[in-house]
């Protein structure tokens, strides 16, 4: 039984000292030599609270959420909560960064973008493999290869400008 000071006491809990002060002069918290047992402290905290009035910080609520993740002696590779909190927050700042640079223009889903030059080479592919088709009987009428050359260079030019409309 290792007895602490009222004000390590509230520290430890997440609370105002003075909130441990007005639980010690209610009776529901027990002073040894005025120091606190935290163990029967905690107890009788939990024994004599109004659930229904009773909600815990964020902070709290995190400090408990950490030590039920953290093993006994705070080893095996689990943070303590300074680190977990940093981590969090510079977790939540990327996630701003990308959501104004998405809402700004800067940045686009690279599945869309994926799936847009997927369907610009699909047109630039059927429009080229086109071309065989409406210049096959030109060409085959053509015995001059200046003016065959000059047809496909023609036909070619044409598709590119309309793709890039």
């Amino acid at each position: 039984m290792k007895l602490i000071s009222q004000a390590e006491f509230a520290r430890q809990q997440g609370v105002n000292r003075s909130y441990i002060t007005k639980l010690v002069k209610n009776g529901i918290v027990k002073l040894v030599d005025g120091k606190v047992n935290p163990e029967q402290a905690v107890q009788a905290i939990e024994d004599n609270i109004d659930p229904a009035q009773h909600r815990p910080s964020k902070e709290r609520q995190a400090k408990q959420a950490m030590q039920e993740i953290m093993p006994a002696g705070g080893q095996g590779g689990a943070v303590d909560f300074v680190t977990a909190r940093t981590m969090r927050e510079a977790f939540r700042a990327k996630l701003a960064k990308l959501d104004f640079e998405e809402r700004s223009g800067q940045l686009t889903d690279a599945t869309k973008v994926k799936n847009d030059a997927f369907k610009a080479g699909r047109i630039v592919r059927d429009e080229l493999l086109a071309i065989p088709d409406r210049l096959c009987d030109v060409l085959a009428a053509e015995e001059d290869a200046a003016a065959v050359r000059k047809l496909l260079f023609e036909e070619l030019e044409l598709v590119l400008n309309r793709l890039c409309k």
